[in-house]
């Protein structure tokens, strides 16, 4: 019954990202719903099932864009243990907290993301981390921390049911 759970987040936050985010873009800044799905998984469940879990997002997300396969896959592992490591060592109910993980993990994952993709033209990969990576984290941060704090609203049902393993 877990599995269905992970799908269906996984679904609900995949149609936030290809529906919401575009209609909710300011400018070419737009909340990234994977990342978060990721944060999520990763924070309840610890450093190595959030990394398997990033990877296998990150694979998905690749399949639409052959060209870079596996940069997804490797941002979304590093995301996924990173935010493993935080969670395990750590309550993560402090909303401050909350917004300054959720906003340093997306910088991370877009500044290695776009040097990968923009390389060798490393002037472009930086004008894009400080121009729209930089902003990004901070609108997906404010988005994380909503949607957590919703998820709290719903009951400790929702938290039993996402798991509360840690690595």
């Amino acid at each position: 019954m877990r599995f269905f759970y992970i799908i269906l987040a996984i679904l609900v936050f995949l149609l936030m990202q290809v529906s919401l985010a575009d209609r909710i873009a300011l400018g070419p800044v737009t909340p990234d719903f994977l990342v978060l799905v990721v944060a999520f998984f990763a924070l309840h469940r610890g450093a190595v099932k959030g990394s398997v879990f990033g990877f296998v997002i990150g694979l998905l997300v690749d399949l639409s864009n052959p060209e870079f396969l596996g940069l997804n896959a490797l941002t979304k592992s590093l995301l996924g243990f990173t935010v493993g490591k935080i969670g395990s060592k750590t309550v993560p109910e402090n909303v401050p907290f909350l917004f300054a993980m959720f906003m340093a993990v997306t910088f991370g994952h877009d500044v290695i993301y776009l040097l990968f993709f923009h390389w060798p033209h490393l002037g472009s990969a930086l004008a894009a981390i400080f121009t729209v990576a930089l902003p990004s984290s901070a609108y997906t941060a404010l988005f994380g921390v909503v949607i957590h704090k919703l998820l709290a609203l719903a009951g400790p049902g929702v938290a039993k049911t996402v798991g509360q393993e840690r690595q």
